[in-house]
């Protein structure tokens, strides 16, 4: 099937269609309280007396003050094992692909309170990438990691309105795995990739007692610095919208939407994305039972329409099903066990449209004091739909992944940490079809 750039207009129709959904979950009129109540509203009066809670002149972690503002440091450095750095199975790399990395980082905290409610937030970090053996990856140059956030807060009886900012820019030289919002890079090749990711927008919590509607908006511009990843460069509309009824305290269903829009910049390369709208709506169950479990379940329909650009071919719409479960349950005090699992569509980092089925195991053991132990597992199935390298294609791509993270602090301040993960990867017709990789990590952070 294909479209021309006249679908753009159903584009811009899926785009208004977003925002009214949201308008309509944040402003809908009022309805009379039923019967079941809450303790207290989440969005209203008990949020804003959460907020000037947590909000203080000072900050946990920041040793030094000026005018109000609030400066930390955290001095950091790993050093890590890898055993296949290049991740490409064996015929590809001749044995030749273990390192030790070398992995030092400063991260400054900067903090003001500027109101009650409101705060400037701001993090940046600088660090560089030392690989002892394969040096001709080393750029020596620093890898930034600014990260800020600043959000601005208004109480209007029981609404809770946010409007927030949130910049980063993010580089990394080897092992990138970057999950964004509006969409995932795995298995990019050892090169420097820097990206800048900005999302400014609003969230709104309407809460009744026994209704709770939520709703945000939010623009995501991301751009890639490097030419040889500027498809990814794109505009994203994010929005979502729910609307949940408590049957009891503990037990909330209700109906919920995921429907962002994407507009990528650059078209017309080897492997540049269609721009695309995309829909997932349905119901939710969520129920807690007592302090010791805790879960919520929801499915529903999952659409996606694509829209050609200079004559790239375009994706078939698709029309499928998502359903997604995550569950907490706390064995003990100090044993804790989380469960998710999801299948549904998703933009994945070079093809229009991704199946996916990911089932996630952590569980934590924290019996001594300031001493943690997080055993993890994974398994993921991939398989692209979309057009990909401007052909139409189904390949298929599995993903295991298990470890075990150590983290102690002692004299507060210093925090050591041991984590070693395995993971494998398969997929079909690629130079690394197949390949493993043991990665053992030593940290410790100082915080002053």
């Amino acid at each position: 099937m294909v479209k021309n750039n006249l679908g753009k207009t159903h584009l811009c129709k899926g785009l208004g269609l977003s925002c009214l959904l949201g308008s309509f979950v944040v402003s809908f009129p009022n309805v009379a309280q039923a019967q079941v109540s809450r303790q207290r509203s989440t969005s209203g009066e008990a949020a804003a007396e959460s907020i000037i809670r947590g909000q203080t002149e000072t900050k946990a972690g920041h040793f030094l003050s000026w005018n109000k503002w609030n400066f930390g440091i955290r001095p950091r450095v790993d050093v890590e094992y890898n055993s296949n750095i290049y991740r490409r199975d064996e015929s590809y790399i001749n044995g030749d692909a273990d390192d030790f990395i070398i992995r030092p980082e400063v991260k400054f905290d900067f903090y003001r309170a500027i109101s009650d409610f409101n705060s400037i937030d701001l993090t940046l970090g600088v660090g560089t990438d030392i690989y002892t053996k394969h040096t001709s990856i080393n750029t020596y140059s620093p890898l930034i990691s600014p990260d800020t956030e600043f959000a601005y807060h208004l109480f209007i009886g029981d609404t809770h309105v946010k409007l927030r900012d949130a910049f980063s820019y993010q580089e990394d030289i080897n092992n990138i795995r970057t999950v964004q919002e509006s969409g995932e890079f795995v298995d990019i090749e050892s090169v420097k990739f820097g990206r800048y990711d900005n999302k400014l927008g609003a969230a709104a919590d309407w809460d009744t007692g026994a209704f709770l509607f939520k709703g945000s908006a939010d623009w995501n511009w991301f751009h890639s610095n490097s030419s040889r990843y500027e498809y990814m460069d794109r505009n994203s509309g994010l929005f979502t919208q729910s609307a949940s009824y408590f049957i009891t305290p503990t037990i909330e269903t209700g109906i919920e939407a995921n429907d962002p829009v994407h507009f990528f910049s650059k078209h017309g390369k080897s492997n540049s994305l269609n721009d695309q709208f995309r829909l997932d709506i349905g119901p939710f169950y969520a129920m807690k039972l007592g302090n010791r479990i805790r879960f919520k379940v929801g499915a529903g329909y999952s659409y996606a329409t694509f829209f050609q650009n200079d004559n790239d071919p375009v994706t078939d719409d698709i029309n499928d099903w998502y359903a997604k479960a995550n569950m907490d349950y706390v064995i003990t005090p100090w044993l804790v066990n989380s469960v998710n699992v999801f299948r549904g569509n998703r933009l994945s980092w070079n093809s229009d449209n991704q199946e996916t089925i990911t089932v996630g195991d952590t569980i934590r053991f924290s019996y001594i004091r300031d001493f943690d132990i997080d055993f993890y597992c994974s398994i993921n199935f991939y398989k692209d739909t979309g057009v990909r390298y401007k052909n139409r294609n189904d390949a298929h791509a599995e993903y295991y992944a298990g470890g075990v993270r150590i983290a102690y602090t002692f004299l507060e301040r210093w925090q050591p940490s041991l984590r070693y993960t395995y993971y494998t990867y398969e997929r079909e017709n690629t130079d690394y079809s197949r390949y493993d990789v043991h990665q053992v990590m030593l940290g410790i952070q100082y915080t002053f």
